[in-house]
């Protein structure tokens, strides 16, 4: 017997799916991206939410799958639980700072991007972050996890780099640049690529620890035309510190890395 395609059941497994696939989206999203119209979209939202299989966020009225969902689609995974324990500090930061945050994990060679508040914030260009990867030595976010990592940890991440980059790579000077990145690291507390050319954006990172291992890194990005390094390290240093240990604290770790260290002679010259 065939039986015949039920549509609104369809179009509301089409929504749970995406919704599966991003950390939050508004309604206007979610028809964009499934091309619903708007009335479709808010009464399969409606009927979702009076299952319990999503919710409206609470400040950024974002549509979510409930934890119940996740389970159901195999996303219990420590990517699930970091971004759980981090977004309310990643949302906090943004307020408080306005400049929008990541938050990255190591996975295979890169630092991956597996939240965001980009489209919270109102300073933003880039809103689809999540799913990029970014550089270990090149990308604040790699420094800060080569930075603060273990020694186990900061050897897998070398094997790999060692691997990717063949025989003919200079690996002694590999080597003196990761030195150089964990001294960096260690001395300020975050980390930057302030020697490299960023001609629109740039940001700074703080690796997340817990019973000694990093589990993850968070930045704040900010515009190079309004902010200098110097500046942004006296403005946004203290909160994203902050919100690095709150985040640890969120997972049953406790802050383990240096406090924030402002520099007092450029905090006078700012005051003058």
């Amino acid at each position: 017997m065939i039986y015949k395609h039920i549509r609104s059941l369809s179009r509301g497994i089409e929504v749970l799916k995406y919704l599966n696939t991003v950390s939050g989206a508004h309604a206007a999203d979610i028809g964009r991206h499934l091309d619903l119209p708007r009335p479709t979209v808010h009464r399969i939202l409606e009927t979702l939410e009076e299952l319990n299989l999503i919710y409206q966020g609470p400040f950024s009225r974002e549509y979510r799958v409930t934890p119940s969902v996740r389970g159901l689609a195999g996303q219990r995974t420590d990517f699930g639980e970091l971004r759980g324990a981090a977004w309310g500090a990643l949302q906090e930061l943004t307020e408080q700072v306005i400049w929008p945050s990541d938050l990255a994990v190591f996975h295979e060679g890169r630092m991956l991007i597996v939240e965001s508040t980009h489209r919270l914030s109102p300073l933003s260009v880039d809103i689809g972050m999540i799913g990029l990867a970014r550089s270990m030595f090149d990308s604040p976010l790699g420094r800060a996890y080569l930075s603060d990592c273990s020694a186990a940890q900061r050897a897998k991440v070398l094997e790999r780099l060692h691997a990717d980059q063949g025989p003919g790579a200079d690996w002694a000077q590999t080597l003196a640049t990761v030195d150089r990145i964990v001294a960096d690291g260690r001395r300020d507390g975050f980390s930057t690529c302030a020697e490299k050319p960023h001609p629109r954006c740039a940001s700074m990172a703080a690796a997340v620890c817990v019973a000694g291992d990093v589990v993850g890194v968070i930045n704040v990005v900010w515009n190079r035309a309004d902010l200098s390094y110097e500046e942004a390290r006296d403005k946004l240093g203290g909160p994203l510190l902050a919100a690095r240990d709150r985040i640890a604290v969120e997972l049953g770790g406790a802050p383990e890395l240096p406090a924030f260290r402002p520099d007092m002679a450029r905090v006078m010259e700012l005051a003058a």
